[in-house]
């Protein structure tokens, strides 16, 4: 397992941390930023999904359980008439290379 960091706003510097159940909070990023992990499980489970859209807003954490869950603010859109817009919390859990979404909470 690779090294995970934590930001200490005490010292303001960075720590290794080994979480395992606990959610980590990372740096706030977009898509466009957000870490390779995140951006493969997104891809990886939005894939082939039929009866809504997803399009993400923020990556901002991520929990070691029986694999990876990796936590996303998204605009879902479900293909209605007319379509319905809103944002969501969108979980996606990583096993073994497998991704597949875990949770999708309208907030």
């Amino acid at each position: 397992m690779e090294n995970d960091y934590a930001f200490n706003w005490l010292t303001n510097s960075k720590e290794e941390t080994k979480m395992f159940g606990q959610i980590q909070l990372e740096n706030f990023v977009g898509l466009t930023s957000m870490p390779q992990k995140a951006a493969s499980a997104w891809s990886g489970a939005i894939e082939g999904l039929v009866g809504a859209s997803y399009k993400p807003l923020l990556y901002y954490a991520k929990q070691l359980v029986n694999g990876t869950n990796y936590y996303f603010i998204a605009e879902q859109t479900l293909i209605t008439n007319p379509p319905v817009r809103r944002l969501v919390k969108l979980v996606i859990h990583e096993k073994d290379g497998e991704y597949k979404i875990a949770s999708v909470e309208a907030i």
